[in-house]
């Protein structure tokens, strides 16, 4: 009975018992080409993807403004409220947020939030460091966003600003130090800090390395000092860029080919009321002028990681910028504030003027300022996308301004609406979101066959299955190439998608399912992750049709005019082994070697910063003979096979 068992076993793994379908592609009738521009990727400020994640800022509240409230809010017990009713809960512990007093053996003092003599108008808050007696230690420690990563052999770069009362003099003292602060990573001495307010810079370099440290500093005797913009950056971000990305984030973005980058968001285009939406003229220049605010996913943000960070990270992934301006009102989803009718075209010069700062000559107000930040050509911003989710009377109204605005004065910009049809304005391409189940996202395979091909373009700006899929699971990611494969098979009317959200902290989750994960010192990308890496590296330039005769199985064919190979992706959710016979019709198959990537798991299957390994594909190859072509399909598993064509 025992050897029974162990043959069944062995003639199911070789295949022997798979069920057959049968994949047919006909080359001969009418092939639909596949947009260049399909296979996009989204970011917004959500789950800490920025601050605290993709900028490489290691300061938490690093300019003392986390206590700003968006103007007309107010406190109700620890809700936020605007003025138009909406709540949100309280995003910080107290109003030193991320700063804490330290005092050794003999030493007394104390830390308050201070607004005598700002630094500047824009930032209005310093920290306030009375020093009564400085014993054995006194000052102050940053706790970063769940701990600092130090890596041992790196440098660290340190700026802060610091003014002292009556011009009195300090040596402070700055260390890289452990959680408890009884390990010190790195330590040097800036001297001469006092008077009126001054910029002050050093570098360190770790001895040692730990994911959670923390930064102090400390001052060599009594008195007071105030502090401003003290930020700690790693020297080795993306391309040692000053203010710039996490290398490793960046490089997991690089691994997608994006052919665009949408910024900024997203709910956060509109904010909980219209001071809070995002004012791309508060992310540019130095960032002791920059002007933060509380997100409406729960955070404050710097704006560190701002309009000119985002056009340079465009092309450094070699993508074109999809920039999302506000439409004169805030977040639908949270009583939007309207603008009044009158100032709506304040608003379309706002977008205007951002256009102008990526795409407007050295000699315009606003691309000098481009200029000014070391960027003298024009950036490479090709969509502008009016709101987000919205719709209704006035946003028709709204878009009509703000298309004619944009059409007039850049006419080579996409526009990218929020709904099908404006009266009395052209819309080139609309934004279709779409969250869901599995099974949803298997149905929706079908979606776009009946869509409207006389209309503007789709852009599927959103999509992600969220529901009963825990963290973002294999399954998850089986539905989703199926979906895409539906947008693949539909370019000429889908021209572009977007997977949402991006990034997300592991230590903050506002959004249940997203597509990579990371800690101050890991990155993983999910399941969905390696699907959406998997497709971009394979997109043909023509699909061909395709039919197949097995309700588990989802099948397209496509050609990649370069290479002239036949890319052939194949999806089974079965719960078994599936063999597809493949045949064709109208094409000729070259000779040589078949190549397959081949990615498999367990439906429930997660990658984790723990286990990242769970989901990753697997190459292998054969030999391309002359007789039929038949591949077996694991369970639920995605393949994708490139073979050879004749030329």
């Amino acid at each position: 009975m025992k050897s029974l068992l162990c043959l069944f076993v062995l003639l199911a793994t070789a295949g022997c018992l798979a069920q057959t379908a049968t994949v047919r592609i006909d080359a001969s009738r009418p092939r639909v080409a596949v947009s260049r521009n399909l296979y996009g990727i989204f970011f917004e400020e959500i789950n800490h993807a920025g601050e605290g994640g993709l900028y490489a800022e290691m300061v938490l509240n690093r300019d003392f403004e986390t206590v700003n409230l968006p103007a007309g809010a107010q406190w109700a017990g620890n809700l936020l409220r605007t003025k138009d009713g909406w709540q949100e809960r309280k995003w910080f512990g107290n109003e030193l947020h991320g700063w804490k007093l330290v005092a050794g053996k003999a030493s007394r003092g104390s830390i308050h939030l201070d607004t005598a003599k700002p630094l500047n108008p824009r930032n209005p808050h310093s920290l306030r460091l009375v020093a009564r007696e400085t014993g054995e230690r006194l000052g102050i420690v940053n706790t970063g966003f769940w701990g600092m990563n130090f890596v041992e052999g790196n440098f660290y770069d340190l700026r802060f600003a610091a003014r002292t009362e009556g011009g009195q003099p300090f040596e402070v003292k700055v260390e890289l130090v452990s959680a408890s602060g009884k390990e010190v990573y790195a330590s040097t001495v800036v001297r001469n800090v006092g008077g009126n307010w001054q910029q002050y810079r050093c570098s360190l370099r770790a001895k040692a390395s730990d994911p959670e440290g923390r930064l102090r500093l400390t001052v060599n005797h009594p008195g007071t000092i105030w502090f401003d913009v003290v930020s700690l950056f790693p020297r080795d971000t993306y391309k040692n860029r000053p203010n710039g990305l996490r290398a490793d984030l960046v490089e997991m973005l690089k691994g997608l080919k994006p052919a665009f980058v949408r910024f900024p968001g997203g709910a956060i285009v509109g904010g909980l009321n219209l001071d809070n939406r995002i004012q791309w003229k508060n992310s540019i220049g130095d960032i002791a002028e920059r002007q933060g605010s509380m997100n409406l996913w729960g955070y404050y943000t710097t704006n560190g990681l701002g309009f000119h960070e985002y056009l340079q990270l465009c092309e450094d992934l070699d993508a074109d910028a999809l920039w999302v301006c506000n439409p004169g009102f805030s977040d639908g989803y949270r009583r939007s504030e309207y603008a009044k009718p009158e100032d709506v075209s304040s608003f379309a010069q706002e977008a205007l003027d951002a256009l102008e700062y990526a795409l407007g000559p050295p000699q315009s107000v606003w691309g000098a300022k481009r200029v000014a930040a070391g960027h003298p050509a024009p950036f490479r911003l090709k969509y502008i996308e009016i709101g987000n989710e919205a719709s209704g009377k006035i946003y028709q109204d709204n878009y009509r301004l703000f298309s004619e605005a944009i059409r007039r004065q850049y006419p080579q910009v996409t526009i990218i609406s929020n709904v099908r049809n404006v009266a009395g304005a052209q819309v080139d391409v609309v934004d279709d979101h779409r969250y869901g189940t599995p099974e949803s996202f298997f149905a929706a395979y079908r979606h776009y066959d009946a869509a409207d091909r006389r209309g503007p373009g789709v852009y599927v700006g959103e999509y992600g299955v969220t529901r009963g899929v825990g963290q973002g699971n294999w399954m998850a990611a089986l539905a989703e190439a199926a979906f895409l494969m539906g947008l693949e098979r539909n370019s000429d009317v889908v021209k572009m998608s977007s997977y949402a959200p991006l990034f997300f902290h592991v230590e903050d989750i506002a959004w249940p399912v997203n597509l990579i994960g990371f800690d101050n010192s890991r990155v993983v990308g999910r399941g969905s992750y390696q699907v959406q890496k998997l497709f971009a590296a394979n997109r043909p330039d023509q699909v061909l049709d395709t039919t197949l005769d097995d309700p588990d199985l989802f099948a397209l064919g496509g050609v990649e005019q370069g290479s002239g190979d036949l890319i052939l992706k194949l999806v089974s959710r079965s719960a078994s082994a599936k063999r597809v016979e493949i045949q064709f019709e109208g094409l000729k198959r070259g000779s040589g070697m078949v190549r397959a990537i081949t990615l498999q798991a367990d439906p429930a299957a997660e990658n984790t910063l723990d286990e990242p390994d769970r989901i990753l594909p697997v190459a292998s190859e054969r030999t391309l003979d002359g007789g039929p072509l038949s591949w077996q399909l694991p369970p639920y598993s995605v393949v994708v096979l490139r073979i050879p064509g004749a030329k």
